[in-house]
């Protein structure tokens, strides 16, 4: 349903954007569903560690280790905010632990071991 939308109901110009930076694709579809569902995002922003993280593993080449990048994704959510008129994007904190969280398995064992500090 919510592609349908994206792919016929927003206009070519937000599309092209989002194809031509190769970057946002993700936010417009949020602003998608929390304007028609009227609830929160499912993840927009990113937090300063998963950035820090992201740069500290890939190669300077990698567009997350560019600053322009967050700040052309601020961009991105000014010109969509604009189109609809108002920011659909609700303000919601959720966090979700993964089942065996809380397991005596060695930290060193563990997949995820920063999951805590997310």
């Amino acid at each position: 349903y919510y592609h349908y939308l994206y792919t016929h109901y927003l206009p070519a110009s937000l599309k092209n954007m989002v194809d031509q930076l190769a970057n946002c694709e993700d936010i417009l579809m949020n602003f998608l569903v929390s304007a028609v569902t009227k609830l929160p995002p499912i993840k927009v922003t990113q937090k300063k560690q998963y950035k820090e993280t992201m740069m500290g593993q890939t190669s300077r080449a990698s567009r997350w280790a560019d600053p322009d990048h967050f700040a052309q994704r601020q961009s991105c959510m000014n010109t969509f905010a604009s189109w609809f008129g108002y920011m659909p994007l609700i303000h919601s904190q959720m966090r979700l632990d993964p089942v065996l969280f809380k397991d005596q398995v060695s930290i060193l064992r563990k997949k995820y071991r920063d999951i805590e500090r997310l």
